[in-house]
């Protein structure tokens, strides 16, 4: 199954119906940002998976459980996958995802 991605268009070729509003790889990597406007990445916490964020605040990295992020400012939710690793995906309208 082909989709658009919701941020950028780019093509997404392998769409999981578990991940319907899945972002592209682009898009995953690119520059996120958290609701205070800092800098987050997202990883799992250890090889048996788990999810965190990390927040770059003014230089200090801080580890949180935020799941809300922005991307291009198109709220987004990321998450642990179910399989490891962290999917992200954009939010409708009503801030659902």
């Amino acid at each position: 199954m082909v989709s658009l991605c919701l941020i950028c268009n780019n093509e997404i070729m392998s769409v999981s119906p578990r991940y319907p509003r899945m972002v592209c790889a682009q898009c995953h990597v690119s520059i996120k940002k958290d609701e205070s406007g800092y800098l987050v990445e997202f990883q799992n916490i250890d090889l048996f998976g788990g999810f965190q964020s990390i927040h770059d605040i003014n230089g200090l990295k801080v580890t949180k459980n935020e799941h809300i992020c922005y991307i291009n400012n198109v709220r987004c939710y990321a998450d642990e996958a179910r399989f490891g690793g962290i999917v992200i995906q954009a939010a409708l309208e009503h801030g659902q995802y």
